[in-house]
């Protein structure tokens, strides 16, 4: 199991990384087409750093071992 930790003012994300890439793939998907308030933005990508430190992602910010 790998924990994330990630915050941003006053927004904070502690739990698994599953839970991690959900939110934020359910933040991109919310805001699609459209800007994210900046502090959100900021939290979203506090979480995609965490997720690339810990192995999850790329350096793309692409999920390793996702089939293309």
């Amino acid at each position: 199991m790998i924990f994330i930790k990630a915050r941003e003012k006053y927004l904070y994300f502690d739990g698994l990384a599953p839970d991690a890439i959900s939110l934020v793939d359910s933040l991109h998907e919310a805001y699609y087409g459209y800007d994210m308030p900046k502090v959100l933005n900021d939290f979203v990508f506090n979480i995609e750093v965490a997720l690339q430190n810990a192995g999850v992602y790329d350096e793309d910010f692409n999920l390793i071992g996702e089939k293309e």
